[in-house]
């Protein structure tokens, strides 16, 4: 019942205060081939150009004050929120992110400006 309730009560959409990439302001890294070469394989390119998208999503989920656990409905709206070229929320950018935010989170040195 309780689990019921608080999905009713779940806003539709994250609020992550980030700007679009035509601002110029947050890119991804680059993506597999520029950063490793042409002669990577397919799963290394894969495995980079997701883990890339996930760390850049659990630093702007941090950075607007959000903390797991979070549910994966968050983490999809929380990647296409962000807008990024190509990306397609998985079970893999969801625990490539959640990784991310308990090392964000469990980290002391980390301090967010605003």
């Amino acid at each position: 019942m309780l689990r019921m309730l608080r999905r009713a009560l779940r806003p539709a959409r994250l609020r992550i205060p980030a700007r679009r990439f035509a601002a110029r302001i947050a890119e991804l890294p680059p993506t597999a081939r520029e950063a490793l070469g042409t002669d990577v394989t397919t799963g290394e390119a894969i495995a980079y150009n997701r883990v890339r998208v996930a760390t850049a999503t659990a630093v702007a989920l941090y950075r607007s004050g959000y903390a797991l656990p979070m549910t994966d409905c968050d983490l999809d709206d929380a990647v296409l929120a962000l807008d990024f070229p190509y990306s397609v929320p998985s079970a893999e950018t969801r625990a490539s992110i959640r990784a991310a935010l308990s090392v964000l989170d469990a980290d002391c040195t980390i301090t967010v400006t605003r």
